[in-house]
């Protein structure tokens, strides 16, 4: 019987490859937050994901739990400031301050003062890296959380703990008295003194700051990954999930059994999720939520069927979208077909001055192990074959091959096929998947050769 992914063995390994990527600058980004696919997160934007995910973390969650104890022995310090009076007395006398200025109006009001008055400062550095650090996690849980009406949101902050929260980073009387978080910027200077101080809250506030700053700028150090996997994955869906997992398992075998080839920085606007190079191939890697191929079919409704079956078939089209313009008011042409191919790599020979297309996969996975869900996939997937090198949707030379394959969790099949081949997610986690050896094998030949 084969063997099946369990979630918890697919997070393991996604997140085990994601770290890699990330660290590596190899991942696009901007194309990984499409493909996470958040429920109740219509975000598009890298940088406000990290911050969400910095503070789904359990050392954020921990640190916020014991502020409201805390912040009542926050760090001040005792200043003293010269205050002119007029008939009172604040403090202690400046005498010499006084003095010069009863001489500046002719010793003839003498009802005036200069006094040293003390007050208790709370600016200070301890205090600015505690109010900015504690300003980056109240803008997000209360701007970009605080909405999500999800059960995975509520396992990390509950609307009581965003409510309390909330009024204590409002309203507590020492909080206010440092300056708004937006305004601060922090210095090498502060982030020093309170790595220094003695107090667990502002070395725990260092420590948090500092992490931001690094997740922000893209340092991803081993505990700015650790923090990154440790919730990024949770919310998407599973077979968003299991679709990564094959994606980033492909690249390792690329990656591993070809020589020469490197994983290379994603740079400039491409929807591609990663890209590889090697002296004289480029290989772009897309994944279906931000690919750009999209297979589109309009029906011509110009020309009838001369089959019975595809009339009637042609007429329910039609019935379709004016049954759905009347209930709806959604203004669409019937569509004979549509689809797009959950992974998709092409192969570019970079020797010549316009990159030629030499290869390409196309990939179908499915997050299941029923057969009518097999069949579903295979299904699929045979069409994308016939529409990859129908009109130019990615191929005009029928020469390049297309490799076919068909990713399924713990579906078995005895046979094999010409044009297909079928994989079992499991199979992924080892190091030993002929088939993706002599797949990254073909991929980077220097003469085109048969598809599988």
């Amino acid at each position: 019987m084969t063997r099946s992914l369990t979630a918890d063995a697919l997070v393991d390994a996604t997140t085990e490859e994601l770290a890699t990527y990330l660290r590596s600058g190899a991942i696009n980004t901007r194309a990984l937050t499409e493909s996470l696919d958040y429920e109740g997160l219509d975000i598009d934007d890298w940088d406000r994901i990290k911050r969400i995910h910095f503070s789904l973390n359990a050392d954020v969650h921990e640190f916020i739990s014991k502020l409201p104890e805390r912040v009542r022995r926050i760090k001040t310090e005792n200043q003293r400031e010269h205050v002119t009076t007029q008939g009172e007395v604040r403090g202690s006398i400046n005498w010499s301050g006084t003095l010069r200025t009863w001489s500046e109006s002719g010793y003839v009001d003498r009802s005036r003062f200069v006094c040293d008055t003390p007050y208790t400062k709370y600016d200070i550095a301890e205090n600015r890296v505690l109010k900015r650090l504690l300003w980056h996690i109240h803008r997000t849980v209360t701007t970009d959380l605080r909405g999500v009406e999800y059960d995975w949101r509520r396992q990390y902050w509950t609307d009581d703990q965003i409510d309390r929260f909330d009024r204590l980073y409002k309203q507590n009387v020492h909080l206010n008295r440092i300056a708004p978080g937006q305004q601060i910027s922090v210095t090498d200077q502060d982030l020093t003194a309170a790595r220094r101080s003695r107090l667990d809250l502002y070395t725990e506030a260092y420590e948090l700051l500092d992490r931001y700053q690094r997740l922000q700028s893209d340092q991803f150090d081993s505990d700015i990954t650790e923090l990154l996997t440790e919730t990024l994955i949770i919310p998407a869906s599973t077979p968003t999930l299991f679709e990564l997992f094959c994606i980033f398992r492909i690249l390792r075998y690329l990656n591993d059994e070809t020589p020469g080839v490197q994983l290379r920085p994603i740079a400039g606007e491409t929807t591609a999720l990663a890209q590889l190079e090697t002296e004289d191939r480029r290989i772009e890697v897309y994944h279906d939520q931000n690919g750009a191929i999209d297979f589109h079919e309009p029906l011509d409704q110009t020309v009838v069927p001369t089959h019975p079956t595809f009339k009637r078939y042609q007429d329910a089209l039609v019935d379709y979208t004016d049954a759905l313009r009347e209930l709806t008011g959604s203004d669409r042409d019937p569509v004979l077909y549509r689809g797009r191919p959950d992974i998709v790599i092409e192969i570019y020979d970079t020797t010549t001055g316009d990159s030629e297309l030499v290869s390409v996969l196309i990939g179908e996975v499915k997050y299941s192990s029923a057969a009518q869900t097999f069949r579903q996939g295979l299904e699929e997937l045979a069409t994308y074959r016939r529409f990859a090198r129908h009109d130019g949707y990615i191929l005009d030379d029928p020469d390049v091959p297309i490799t076919s394959l068909l990713v399924t969790n713990g579906y078995s099949t005895a046979g094999a096929a010409d044009e297909i081949t079928h994989l079992n997610g499991s199979e992924l986690l080892t190091d030993d998947v002929e088939v993706l050896r002599s797949f990254a094998a073909d991929l980077l030949v220097t003469t085109p050769t048969t598809g599988m």
